[in-house]
């Protein structure tokens, strides 16, 4: 016989129940966000419950959350600082709801925001729970398309910047996920981390919808990254050079 879930878990439960509301209402809804980076491993501490909510289906989701008693809330102003695209007409849209005032909020986005399609090849219900989660590699390419989106639009969305960087480093547990992400994400992957400024960031998204539109090898895009890194290192590995001969000079120096 199964042991009973500890108070941890049975909490973390309660707090996804909104994404089990939808799912048994025929709503296609997929946990995103923090809640999905703690399912493959992270240990962010929850705050908002996000869902990405299909398109057709979210003026439903929103009556249904309504009907059992959820509320609206407005956005608190760190979140209008960090994600500056909910303020913005065409931008982000999502509404932020909560059941009673201590409780967790949640917050409703359009699938076309997160560039995640909700189907049984990108999604999964962790049996035997209700909630449905992204799969592994086709949330990391999501939150990549979201950071190429944004970027265009000169939104820099932090917490997306970040929840990609934490995904990236859960990856190199995963090797046979690495085999499936398409070459140009792979670029993506090696090349966006190794950029010093947002310019250079810029520029490996360029180059990735370059190698994504056949219009550019990968071998080629990697000739025109840019590499401060390299610079950098470069010039740390010179400074300790001096530094050492400095040392030896010193060591042969000989004593009066």
């Amino acid at each position: 016989m199964a042991s009973p879930p500890s108070a941890a878990l049975q909490e973390e439960l309660s707090l996804l129940h909104p994404a089990g509301i939808l799912e048994k209402g025929g709503i296609k809804a997929c946990i995103v966000g923090t809640a999905a980076l703690r399912l493959f491993g992270s240990d962010l501490l929850m705050n908002d419950l996000d869902l990405a909510i299909a398109e057709e289906d979210f003026d439903l989701a929103l009556s249904l959350l309504h009907g059992y008693g959820f509320e609206d809330i407005d956005f608190a102003p760190s979140q209008l600082r960090d994600m500056p695209a909910l303020g913005k007409p065409g931008g982000w849209a999502a509404r932020r709801l909560r059941y009673r005032p201590f409780s967790n909020p949640i917050t409703l986005n359009p699938a076309r925001c997160w560039h995640l399609d909700i189907t049984p090849d990108t999604t999964f219900l962790p049996y035997p729970c209700p909630y449905r989660f992204p799969r592994f590699i086709p949330y990391l390419e999501a939150l990549i398309q979201v950071l190429d989106t944004r970027m265009s639009s000169r939104d820099y969305l932090w917490p997306i910047n970040y929840h990609y960087k934490i995904m990236v480093h859960l990856l190199q547990d995963r090797p046979e996920d690495k085999a499936r992400i398409s070459p140009a994400n792979r670029f993506f992957i090696e090349f966006y981390a190794k950029q010093l400024l947002q310019s250079g960031e810029a520029k490996v998204l360029k180059l990735r919808r370059r190698i994504m539109d056949g219009a550019l090898s990968v071998e080629d895009a990697i000739a025109l990254v840019p590499r401060h890194d390299l610079l950098i290192k470069q010039i740390k590995e010179k400074y300790d050079r001096l530094e050492m001969e400095r040392g030896n000079d010193k060591e042969n120096t000989p004593k009066t």
